[in-house]
Parts: structure tokens; sequence; C-alpha cells
């Protein structure tokens, strides 16, 4: 299965707000785990994330950020 895989919000979010399509979530005990197609799409936005070589508008993660979390606590 070509999936990429992130318990980290922010870096979910980043992934959102650039376009990426989450496919789900997977809870494991009080772990989040976020999982998005296209392993290498997604590996090459996250390192972008890490290391500061994108800029990203501040409302479009804002609203990502919020969308995992309804997303999160919907599901409980």
């Amino acid at each position: 299965m070509d999936i990429y895989k992130t318990k980290d919000l922010a870096e979910a979010g980043f992934l959102l707000a650039k376009g990426k399509s989450l496919q789900r979530i997977e809870r494991q005990g009080k772990i989040c785990w976020f999982i998005f197609p296209n392993e290498n799409e997604c590996k090459q936005v996250s390192d972008s994330f890490y290391f500061g070589d994108s800029t990203i508008n501040g409302k479009s993660f804002y609203e990502a950020i919020q969308t995992l979390k309804n997303r999160i606590f919907s599901e409980r």
C-alpha cells in the first residue's frame, strides 16, 4: 500500500492545507494516526514542512488543523 502515516497534528494539518487528501484516521489507544495516500508526494511535502522550505497561508493551515481536530473528536 502506498500510504503516508503521521501522528503529528501540525504535520498532518500542513499536508491537508497543501492539498493532500486525508484517507482516514486510525486510533491506537490515545494516539491518532493520520493516513494520507501517495507516500512519496507526502514525504516531499512533509520534508518541506520540517525544514522550513515552504510557505502556506496561515488561514488555510488553521482551518486544516480545526478540520483534523473536528474529525478526531467527532469519532469518539
